[in-house]
């Protein structure tokens, strides 16, 4: 058997002591995977239902991508927001206005510790190191960061228990809250503290993926007009320019989804899943695996196959589209990793792929800044792996 592993330090070095989803493991972790799924269903998570929500939010991120008036930008900043929005609303039960000052810095404190992550490998395998008076590896100003982190969701939970209403659930603090009262003399899985972790868990996997992969797709498109125009054509032919995409385009749209699922693929936004251990020895392929081994599983090793991908380290759109235009392989993109801990907020993911992209190429043509070549197709390897910074025009299209 193979189970999550709860290392030193978590996801976001947030939430030390405290499992939340995606740390946990057997009792707790089947608590809390039920319920999260089962209360996000509920407010419509992934599912047609809150296109409307995610519509009204896109609307504003389009708006402001067009104050920038065709000048070079770096929208890093701006589409964490907009996709940290998404979950807010989900969580919180309410968005924030971009440039609200708390909001702005509890984005920024978070794309720090994503950014950073990968730094605490030694700090994770050897705790001793953080001990050291220097923080070499950055694990101090994380543990800041997470703590400040904890500070602004525990106001909002804070107000969540003043307010709180059983008969009328406003969203996931609320269910948690009701949930809690009601599991409080039994197993005592439910608690504060995994509230806190949970939510930086729906955050990690609502927001980090989608908005890393939207920076390597416009990446890809600035380094790839030609696909960019004919993501935009079939836009244009299926959809027109009145109206936003929507989930019921998507069965018109096979380019403009494979152009996601390339993106999603040769970006490699996950290199590894996250660490599990075995809780008994196991053999494969005739190798004993002992008990309280640490296994990383390796997703880009199937990003590079070139047995399924050829050419593997070309984008090509195309590799995802058969003989007839339709589109296939969908199978073989393991972003999100496989079974039973498939990344939670996948359903999330894939609908915030598809209408922000689709929107975005809708409105807009990218380029460089004037005078400059494409940004160069590089990346940083933090807890997931993202581009590197660059700057970008958004030309509306007329």
């Amino acid at each position: 058997m193979i189970q999550s592993l709860q290392l030193h330090l978590t996801l976001l070095y947030l939430y030390i002591c405290y499992p939340g989803i995606i740390s946990a493991s057997g009792p707790s972790w089947k608590h809390h995977r039920t319920f999260a799924l089962s209360k996000l269903r509920d407010f419509g998570f992934g599912k047609r239902s809150f296109e409307s929500n995610i519509h009204e939010e896109l609307e504003i991120f389009l708006n402001e991508l067009e104050k920038y008036d065709e000048q070079a930008f770096d929208i890093s900043e701006i589409i964490h927001t907009s996709m940290s929005n998404i979950v807010m609303a989900i969580t919180l039960g309410r968005r924030f206005d971009y440039k609200d000052p708390e909001f702005s810095y509890f984005v920024q404190l978070l794309n720090e510790n994503f950014n950073n992550g990968a730094v605490l490998g030694p700090v994770n395998f050897i705790p001793i190191l953080e001990k050291l008076p220097i923080d070499i590896f950055g694990a101090k100003q994380m543990s800041k960061n997470a703590e400040r982190c904890d500070a602004f969701l525990q106001n909002e939970i804070n107000e969540h228990e003043k307010t709180l209403d059983q008969n009328n659930i406003r969203d996931f603090i609320d269910a948690y809250l009701v949930e809690l009262r009601q599991e409080r003399d039994t197993d005592n899985y439910f608690s504060g503290a995994n509230l806190l972790a949970s939510i930086g868990d729906l955050f990690a996997a609502g927001t980090e993926t989608t908005a890393t992969t939207i920076r390597w797709a416009l990446m890809y498109l600035l380094n790839n007009m030609d696909i960019q125009h004919k993501m935009w054509k079939e836009i244009n032919e299926n959809v027109g320019s009145g109206r936003l995409p929507s989930l019921s385009d998507k069965p018109n749209l096979p380019y403009c989804e494979a152009v996601i699922l390339e993106s999603l693929r040769l970006g490699n936004i996950v290199p590894f899943s996250l660490p599990h251990t075995v809780s008994e020895d196991i053999y494969y392929k005739g190798m004993k695996i002992p008990k309280d081994s640490v296994i990383f599983p390796s997703l880009d090793s199937v990003v590079y196959d070139e047995s399924l991908f050829p050419n593997s380290h070309i984008f090509n759109p195309e590799r995802f589209i058969d003989e007839n235009g339709k589109l296939c392989g969908q199978e073989k993109i393991l972003t999100f990793s496989l079974g039973r801990r498939v990344c939670l907020g996948e359903s999330l993911a894939r609908l915030e792929l598809f209408l922000y992209l689709t929107a975005l190429v809708q409105r807009f043509q990218f380029l460089p800044p004037e005078g400059d070549n494409p940004p160069a197709v590089e990346g940083k390897l933090g807890v997931t792996y993202s581009p590197i910074l660059y700057k970008i025009r958004a030309v509306r299209r007329s």
